[in-house]
């Protein structure tokens, strides 16, 4: 069905002026024009519209039937035009984030919360799963960056931007796991591990290590959250794998021993991922506000 939209805005003033010379004042046209108008409209609908008294023009039963759909369509079109230009203003808009808990809560935290000072009508969605899950949301616009550590592999054509490089480190909670003895990275095989979920990026590279050194980590436990890693190490469970600025953030961290090793554990390059064909407007300037702001070595 072919909408003339222009004819339907003619009845929508036509309607409220109940004037012919009204309408054509309000939309700058000629009195022939909107009279012209308002006949090619009744014959697409098979309806008179409006017939004529004193007073001027008065809409027909069947005028006032449509005249309740037009304006609530009309409406929702200019709501939607307000809508747009708030989000190019920065006014209202949403930022989807992918990236993993630890991530979020130790490096994006602040971002955020100072973004959200500068621009309160910008709301913010976090998703945490696995780097290739979020990867696939990113190339289907269901994700609008990924914040996370390499390796972030995508088929797309996505840029990638280095903001921090953190350092790894496995603690246990001293006051519980009296016992441990871990000199070297070998070592680790014989008590028990809390990891990062096999899938993740930080575990990748831990595994990639690891292997390098000719030992393979057989965890009992493997998470997603670093919440639920920090209270099995916590309740003495095992020997956990952090971030070492999460376990310096903690408020109990003189209850974690920190293990070190001749050999430091591989850092990890914090990266924030996208395509630059899906960023709105509301996501460049949060962009802007983590690439000005890049945590040095």
């Amino acid at each position: 069905m072919n909408i003339d939209y222009n004819l339907y805005k003619i009845f929508l003033y036509l309607y409220e002026d109940k004037s012919i010379s009204k309408t054509a004042n309000r939309l700058y046209v000629s009195q022939p024009a909107i009279s012209y108008s308002l006949k090619e409209l009744e014959n697409q609908l098979g309806y008179s519209l409006f017939y004529r008294n004193s007073k001027g023009i008065e809409p027909t039963l069947e005028a006032k039937e449509l005249y309740n759909y037009i304006s609530t369509a009309f409406n929702i079109l200019n709501d939607a035009e307000e809508h747009i230009k708030n989000l190019n203003s920065l006014n209202i808009g949403c930022i989807r984030i992918g990236t993993p808990s630890h991530i979020g809560i130790f490096y994006l935290s602040e971002f955020i919360a100072d973004f959200r000072k500068i621009y309160p009508g910008i709301k913010f969605e976090i998703i945490s799963k696995s780097t290739a899950d979020m990867v696939e949301m990113l190339e289907t616009r269901n994700l609008d960056i990924i914040v996370d550590t390499l390796p972030i592999n995508s088929q797309k054509n996505v840029t990638k931007i280095t903001l921090s490089k953190l350092y790894n480190c496995f603690a246990y909670n001293k006051n519980i796991l009296k016992d441990i003895n871990i000199k070297k990275v070998e070592d680790l095989k014989n008590y028990p591990l809390i990891l990062p979920s096999a899938t993740s990026s930080i575990r990748l590279k831990l595994d990639e290590y690891m292997e390098s050194q000719n030992t393979i980590l057989k965890p009992i436990l493997e998470s997603w959250t670093t919440e639920m890693m920090l209270d099995m190490v916590r309740r003495g469970v095992g020997v956990g794998y952090f971030i070492r600025n999460v376990i310096d953030t903690q408020n109990d961290k003189d209850n974690f021993n920190v293990i070190t090793f001749d050999n430091n554990l591989p850092a990890v390059d914090v990266c924030c991922v996208y395509i630059d064909d899906f960023l709105t407007t509301a996501t460049k300037k949060f962009l802007e506000l983590l690439t000005n702001n890049k945590v040095g070595e």
